[in-house]
């Protein structure tokens, strides 16, 4: 899930996407729900990182949909690092 998803989000047309960093993905709910963990090296802040996370949201689920062979895609979650990393 996580290289996809590397993947994906470099992949990107948005700029702001391009320039975040996933950092890791954690299980919330048993396989049914991820967090998505990214960080934002560029300074881009919280509201645009996670208003550009949002409007990719369905095209991150159809990328996992398309590398995992599972029924159901996790629904993903997002939270986004200060530049710098800490929380």
């Amino acid at each position: 899930m996580h290289d996809t998803l590397s993947y994906v989000l470099g992949d990107s047309s948005d700029p702001v996407l391009m320039d975040l960093v996933l950092d890791r993905v954690e299980p919330m709910q048993g396989e049914q729900h991820v967090l998505v963990v990214m960080q934002d090296p560029c300074g881009h802040g919280l509201v645009a990182s996670l208003t550009a996370l949002d409007r990719a949201r369905g095209y991150l689920r159809e990328a996992l949909a398309a590398s995992l062979h599972r029924r159901r895609v996790p629904q993903l979650s997002f939270t986004v690092l200060p530049a710098g990393g800490a929380p």
